[in-house]
């Protein structure tokens, strides 16, 4: 029922939900009778048809009238497994687990997993813990619907509308700040996702080391779309992955272009593969998962391939930006989407600001 009819439960799930004893009164006043097999499971002193037991989830079965794992889960880490153990870190938006081996799972809490300073909190505090204690390093994922629709954006429109200019540029740098403490972590980062991967939880995916998206993740750099302009280090791994992608010879403006389009005009890719194409991940890095329950499995396995002798990421200096060449490609190509019907006005004023920080700033901030 849950792969056919994309139901988030299937009935015995449900049936746990309300409760045995509620579900078993509610055929009755319907005026049902009861199977036999429920009311032998019942007497066995089972009071559900799904338990979770040492991470593992379990079935109530017939035959044997004892729960059994679930054949084929071995490979699935469902976090919900972890609930009955002590968090390693959590706060009202934030749970760390503890997966097994050394490997910590930082799991979004928040409405609509958006990300928020708690957020924000836990994963500075996550990566402080692993480096000191020699944990082998984090897993970034979830088992919601949506891994993060990206930032808390009423915060952001509040601090904007009261004018405290302050304490909004201070939320941005922080958050530029926990990404590239990601990114230069003594530890393996790797994130695992599916469903929604816009705004910040993209550029939270593009910091770390490895990831694991299930081929139904929709990822993107949405912020232009309502206005704003990616500020949690996306363009700067834009930029980073043009110049990466320069050799000796090549034609550089076209590559610019393709990478300055997909942020100029919020592209959001329409499942993993097409990711690839828009440039939010990269071969060699990301994969693709056809089974989103084992994409936190996975993602644990990648972390400790990733462990063996890891040598954290430097700080990079040699990136090659086009300057005032790119300035005028861009410009041009902006005119041209303008002319096509493809950007209304405000349209156009939104990645004409966008440049300074794809072609000049991000050359300055990636030598800090």
């Amino acid at each position: 029922m849950r792969a056919g009819y994309v139901w988030d439960y299937g009935p015995f799930e449900y049936w746990d939900l309300i409760g045995l004893d509620k579900g078993i009164q509610l055929v009755e006043d319907s005026g049902e009778k009861i199977p036999d097999w429920i009311l032998k499971m019942k007497a066995t002193g089972a009071s559900t048809f799904y338990k979770y037991e040492k991470g593992k989830k379990k079935y109530f079965d017939n035959a044997t009238q004892s729960y059994k794992s679930i054949p084929g889960s071995d490979a699935f880490i469902i976090l919900d497994s972890y609930r009955q153990n002590t968090p390693v870190i959590k706060n009202s938006e934030c749970t760390i687990h503890d997966i097994g081996e050394g490997v910590m799972c930082l799991e979004f809490q928040s409405k609509s997993n958006s990300i928020g300073e708690g957020i924000g909190t836990a994963m500075s505090e996550a990566i402080d813990l692993a480096e000191k204690e020699n944990w082998n390093g984090i897993v970034i994922g979830n088992n919601a619907k949506q891994f993060s629709v990206g930032a808390n954006l009423m915060n952001v429109g509040m601090l904007a509308m009261q004018k405290q200019y302050e304490p909004l540029e201070k939320l941005v740098a922080d958050f530029q700040a926990i990404n590239m403490k990601i990114r230069t972590s003594k530890i393996p980062v790797v994130v695992a996702t599916q469903g929604y991967v816009f705004g910040g939880g993209c550029e939270i995916a593009m910091h770390c080391d490895a990831g694991i998206y299930a081929a139904e993740s929709y990822i993107g750099l949405v912020e232009v779309g309502v206005g704003l302009l990616p500020g949690g280090g996306g363009t700067k791994e834009m930029t980073l992955r043009v110049s990466d992608g320069f050799y000796e010879g090549d034609v550089q403006i076209p590559m610019l272009i393709d990478h300055f389009k997909t942020i100029a005009t919020a592209g959001v890719a329409t499942s993993a593969p097409n990711a690839f194409d828009l440039h939010y991940l990269k071969e060699g890095k990301d994969f693709v998962s056809y089974n989103t329950q084992r994409n936190i499995g996975m993602a644990k396995d990648k972390v400790l391939e990733l462990s063996k002798d890891y040598i954290p990421p430097a700080p990079r200096e040699d990136i090659e930006v086009l300057g005032r060449t790119g300035l005028g490609a861009l410009y041009s190509a902006i005119n041209e989407f303008r002319l096509a019907g493809y950007m209304s006005e405000y349209d156009v004023e939104m990645p004409v600001k966008l440049h300074k920080y794809f072609v000049e700033e991000t050359s300055r901030d990636l030598k800090k």
